[in-house]
């Protein structure tokens, strides 16, 4: 141990003297320094602190793993290439006090860096609104995160040090890198048929995560628990790599204690490391395959009619929820218990319209399958039937038309679903955080309604691609929501209003989505915005655009546009759901939006088919019509002019272009009952590829003059 201390302190004296080794620090302070001023210089921020931090650390840590990974490298072959180490054979050294010796300066090198990073984390989070408890998981996570991925990397670069007496050994650094970063590292959320997802757990720091392991208003709380084992097993299995380099290190001067200790100390450490290794397995393990059931459960089949890429493109389509129904949900009572280990126990009192021209006897319910039924009774003689997510109530009588009946719907349960290869939780009751989105089926639906969307694709891994349904209701309904919970410091929000201490009442067309988590609510005009406090200046101002151009649509067009409340969701959640139509309730990201983002968003939300009846003449109009919208939020230059510089390639005819130019220098009015004109017959054709401008334009003249 005395020499351990010696050959310690002397390679820290030589670390001292070392000036080069001072540059990586100095380059994380000046990044560092870099990312906190960039953000906090922006007078509107639109992403919260955490989230501009986690972004530049995931690159940050690559950076610095390769630096570490090379310094270990070097402290390991330095004194074999300079021929010291000829010398240092005829000391009486052993093994391990040699090589730990350097092995521990090394790491201590790594755990300045980790130092500096933490330093400036929990500087930097001090102003973030978030709890202590939360500020200090932060930097733990970072912690764990870092230390974990160098103390393997350093034994890693040891032990080739060892094993390749040459300048290739450096060459391991980044190939390691590259091997178990590659793939991860291409996350879409979706890994390809040569992609096994399970072999994204062997990375030196737990990156199972899509971009960011931050979530808004979650925090990292969906990944803390999960990168204790991954980065504990990393830590475990370091010991074990650099036990395996003492055991390759000049043989004939092992002491026949280092001979008889080294293989048990490996030993004992092996089983803690297959043991967190396998915890960690199973964790993600149990993800994948309920993700993978949950597609097989829906996923369609190829049916080998006409092209796979043309089913491929318009499936979606295709099976969005748009079939009428002629039973409403008039209103829907919840009293939903909170309860432990993910469960949820609701007691519901539903009554049902049947607002059809005949009488029937069987009415249709969905409600997530994970979910157990426990009582179902009605005045009238009712009994229950399920078939997955479908519930059929089978009447004695028959329900006549514009009658109206009362069901007691009981049922418990575990709600945790996951979404992309089992990365995303897309439903979860946690104690921290709970996400019931609609199209979790957490409460009873009218109708068989499609909670998930599926179908087969031979490139993905599990075989198919999934997407949340998109659930139209046909006529609202008057909600009252009890909600009854232990830990009642974790903000509740639902898309009704909050009348008093967690009861919830109002009517929605939408239905219910309901979050928790670290948010607040305030109202932006009429609408309720639930936002991460740090963004929420951010997200009026975006949301201050969207009403300027809901207003807009709205009198322009006579559609209603304006939802009574808006989520500001993180990206991962965003994208879950904003394919959705969402009638009442809106959501948008943690980010800024542009004019023409807001444009292209409320055509599409109009008439999300736009895609399946595009030709040449109408892709003109809808860019006319999105130039409208931008110009009522900002004053554009003329519409002939932004779209030569938007679209127009050198081989266009602007015949067209022209053609409703002079309908805008007629005036601004002029052009925007054109549009309309153009708009409404485009939709009004039953083959839409037919468009044709110069005949709708033709008939619009003569409907003008007469």
């Amino acid at each position: 141990m005395i020499l351990m201390k010696s050959v310690f302190r002397n390679e820290g004296l030589l670390l001292l003297r070392n000036k080069f080794l001072a540059i990586p620090l100095l380059v994380n302070i000046l990044c560092w320094g870099y990312v906190i001023i960039s953000y906090e210089i922006k007078p509107i921020h639109y992403e919260e602190r955490a989230a501009a931090f986690y972004q530049s650390f995931i690159w940050m840590l690559l950076l610095n793993l390769l630096i570490v990974g090379l310094f270990a490298v070097y402290m390991a072959s330095k004194d074999r290439d300079s021929d010291f180490e000829q010398l240092v054979v005829t000391y009486e050294v052993k093994n391990v006090d040699w090589v730990i010796g350097k092995w521990l300066i090394t790491q201590l090198y790594g755990l300045c860096i980790t130092v500096i990073t933490i330093i400036v984390q929990a500087i930097w989070f001090v102003s973030a609104a978030m709890t202590v408890g939360d500020w200090f998981k932060n930097i733990f996570y970072v912690f764990i995160q870092m230390e974990g991925a160098f103390f393997l990397l350093i034994s890693f670069g040891f032990l080739f040090a060892i094993l390749i007496k040459s300048m290739l050994a450096y060459l391991v650094i980044p190939a390691i890198l590259v091997l178990s970063l590659m793939f991860p590292f291409d996350y879409v959320g979706q890994a390809y048929i040569w992609d096994n997802p399970k072999f994204h757990l062997l990375t030196p720091f737990d990156y199972m995560f899509i971009g960011s392991p931050y979530e808004g208003i979650w925090g990292i709380h969906h990944v803390f628990k999960r990168s204790l084992f991954h980065q504990g097993a990393t830590v475990l299995l370091g010991i074990v790599v650099i036990i395996l380099a003492l055991i390759l290190f000049r043989r004939n001067r092992k002491s026949y204690k280092e001979k008889k200790m080294i293989p048990i100390i490996a030993t004992i450490i092996i089983i803690p490391t297959i043991v967190l290794s396998g915890m960690r397995f199973m964790q993600y393990d149990q993800a994948l395959k309920q993700y993978i059931a949950t597609g097989q459960q829906y996923a369609k089949s190829f049916d080998r009619e006409g092209e796979y890429d043309e089913w491929m493109n318009s499936y979606y389509e295709v099976h969005k929820d748009d079939q009428p129904y002629d039973f409403s949900m008039e209103k829907t009572n919840l009293n939903v218990k909170f309860q432990a280990d993910d469960q949820i126990k609701v007691d519901s009192t539903l009554t049902i319209k049947n607002k059809g021209n005949k009488a029937v006897n069987e009415v249709f319910l969905t409600l997530y399958h994970g979910l157990e039924i426990k009582e179902c009774t009605s005045e009238k003689s009712v009994s229950c039937s399920r078939e997955n997510d479908f519930i059929t109530l089978h009447f004695d009588q028959m329900i006549q038309p514009g009658e109206e009946f009362d069901l007691d719907f009981h049922y418990d349960g575990k709600i945790l679903q996951y979404r992309d290869d089992g990365y995303i939780e897309q439903a979860f009751i946690k104690n921290q955080r709970m996400y019931l989105p609609k199209e979790a089926g957490w409460y009873p639906l009218i109708g068989k309604r499609p909670l998930v969307i599926a179908r087969e694709h031979n490139n993905l891994y599990p075989q198919f691609e999934l997407r949340n349904a998109r659930l139209v209701e046909d006529f609202p309904t008057d909600f009252t929501v009890n909600i009854m919970r232990e830990n009642k410091k974790v903000p509740l929000a639902l898309t009704i209003p909050e009348i008093s201490e967690d009861v919830y009442q109002g009517t929605s067309q939408y239905g219910l989505s309901l979050v928790g988590g670290n948010f607040m609510e305030e109202k932006v005009g009429n609408i309720r915005v639930v936002a991460h406090p740090e963004v929420f200046n951010g997200a009026k101002e975006v949301i201050g655009r969207y009403q300027k151009a809901w207003s807009f649509m709205e009198d322009w067009l006579e559609v209603s546009m304006s939802p009574s409340v808006v989520y500001v969701m993180s990206d991962n959640y965003y994208y879950q759901i904003h394919d959705s139509v969402n009638h009442d309730f809106f959501v948008i990201r943690s980010a800024s939006v542009d004019d023409w983002g807001i444009a292209y968003e409320m055509i599409n939300e109009i008439y999300p088919e736009i895609s399946e009846g595009y030709n040449e003449d109408f892709r003109i109009i809808v860019d006319a019509m999105e130039w409208i919208i931008m110009n009522q939020l900002h004053e554009q230059v003329s519409f002939v002019e932004w779209y030569k510089s938007t679209w127009w390639g050198a081989e266009e005819d602007l015949t067209l272009v022209n053609m409703l130019q002079t309908y805008e220098d007629k005036g601004h009015d002029q052009f925007k009952d054109v549009l309309k004109y153009l708009f409404n017959y485009w939709n009004g054709l039953e083959n839409k590829q037919d468009f044709n401008m110069k005949d709708a334009l033709n008939e619009y003249e003569g409907e003008s003059k007469s």
